[in-house]
């Protein structure tokens, strides 16, 4: 199982920002969660969280959520309060008959497929590829 840690991702301006482990997967069925601790209050902190499963039908599953909460001052307070947030979920099934020769190829597609372009501007506006 991979080392859970805390990692950087490059915001839109290319700028690393730091993703803070704060707890790691038990195992299947557990989560991992990461927090980037920017912000005022921790409503606010985009989080990260992942988990992986065994399935009934000799599989895996592993399944994500990235979640970036919005935020604005309440002009009556002057507190900090939570608005929307946007979501991104995935899921990933590996079957355990699935050639250990194509698990690399198969991560590089995924995760290059989500950099992508088209695929990057429908996660950002929300909108289909038409």
């Amino acid at each position: 199982m991979p080392q859970a840690a805390t990692f950087t991702l490059n915001n839109a301006s290319a700028v690393a920002k730091t993703f803070t482990l704060i707890s790691p997967s038990a195992g299947y069925g557990g989560v991992a969660d990461w927090m980037l601790k920017e912000g005022t209050i921790q409503g606010v902190f985009p989080k990260l969280t992942t988990s992986a499963r065994m399935t009934g039908n000799q599989s895996r599953i592993n399944q994500g959520k990235f979640r970036m909460p919005s935020s604005y001052t309440d002009t009556v307070t002057g507190l900090t309060r939570v608005g929307s947030a946007a979501e991104f979920n995935w899921s990933s099934t590996v079957p355990d008959d699935f050639p250990e020769a194509l698990k690399a190829d198969y991560a590089a597609f995924v995760k290059n497929a989500v950099a992508q372009a088209i695929i990057n501007e429908q996660i950002k506006d929300g909108t289909p590829a038409t």
